[in-house]
């Protein structure tokens, strides 16, 4: 009779079990990294491809306020009472300076441009006179910042510059000017009087002279022309007389010939100088057109036609002899 196995009980160990092993988690925040990078590249080229299309800030400028900023930054408080601002300048004269010109140049794509003039008198009762010419533009910058170039003070005009003796003009796509008449001499009864045309345009950073030439001259001797041509032929003799003397003369001779030059005697003289810009056409200031009429010594002066042209490099306008601006005893 064969035995009978008997089941052996299962063995049971007695060793504690291996610790599971944790799941590695560095790869899951490589992951969240590489995501968030590539969320801020989007919204980086989004926004670079939004101010791209969308181009600079486009300045539009409060024109009372600029005004009322720069002129007392550039000539003192305002008052009231005189309705103007109350300048002293370098010798301490006291001069009201008053907006004589403004314009503000809008664009549908690009920023505002303004322009203004002014024109300062004496306070003190002296005639003396100056004005000045400004423009307030974007700085350039992208924002909404605003930069000044002017020039405050010019005093080469013996009467006072009024609105009807300032012209604005644009003589090109990208320049703007100020032609303002500048006179010399105040009585023609008592001395020639000439008036010239002063071109300025801001250039950069400055305030250029772009051109400078007549406009009008005035003498009035009196109704007898004939006669007073006759005196200043024979005043002519006189000086060319005097001019003659040799270094040693007489010091009495001498002192009447420099007397004699002080009192050049007027002829008659009504003559006026016309201009015209040209058409605006491009970036580059185009040619003006001068033509003369009106007497002069009691005779029709000869009808004649100047184009003065432009020249870019220098950025003036190359004004011929015969119509640069000249002082009161000029010819």
């Amino acid at each position: 009779m064969s035995d009978i196995l008997e089941p052996v009980p299962p063995v049971v160990s007695t060793e504690p079990p291996p610790p599971e092993k944790k799941p590695r988690r560095w790869g899951r925040y490589i992951l969240y990294v590489l995501a968030t990078l590539g969320v801020l590249a989007i919204v980086l080229v989004a926004a670079a491809f939004y101010k791209a299309n969308k181009g600079p800030v486009l300045v539009k400028i409060d024109e009372a306020a600029s005004i009322d900023e720069s002129m007392t930054r550039n000539y003192g408080k305002y008052s009231p009472e005189k309705k103007g601002w109350v300048f002293v300048d370098q010798s301490n004269e006291p001069f009201l300076v008053r907006v004589v010109q403004q314009a503000r140049i809008e664009s549908v794509d690009a920023s505002d441009e303004l322009y203004f003039a002014t024109s300062g008198t004496s306070l003190s009762g002296t005639g003396n006179h100056f004005y000045g010419v400004f423009q307030i533009r974007s700085d350039g910058k992208g924002g909404d910042g605003l930069v000044e170039v002017g020039e405050a003070q010019r005093y080469d005009s013996a009467a006072p510059i009024t609105p009807e003796k300032v012209r604005f003009e644009a003589l090109s796509e990208n320049t703007w000017s100020w032609v303002i008449k500048v006179q010399d001499g105040l009585d023609p009864k008592a001395e020639r009087v000439t008036v010239s045309n002063v071109v300025l345009a801001p250039h950069g950073d400055t305030i250029d002279q772009l051109a400078s030439f007549r406009a009008a001259a005035d003498a009035d001797p009196g109704p007898d022309c004939a006669q007073a041509n006759a005196n200043y032929a024979e005043w002519e003799k006189q000086v060319t007389h005097y001019q003659s003397l040799q270094e040693d003369a007489p010091k009495e001779d001498i002192a009447a010939g420099d007397l004699l030059l002080q009192h050049q005697p007027l002829r008659c003289e009504h003559a006026r100088w016309t201009y015209a810009t040209a058409p605006v056409t491009g970036p580059l200031p185009g040619p003006l057109t001068v033509t003369a009429k009106g007497t002069q010594y009691g005779a029709p002066i000869e009808a004649k036609t100047w184009k003065i042209m432009f020249d870019s490099k220098a950025f003036i306008y190359n004004v011929p002899p015969e119509l640069e601006s000249e002082d009161a005893q000029g010819d």
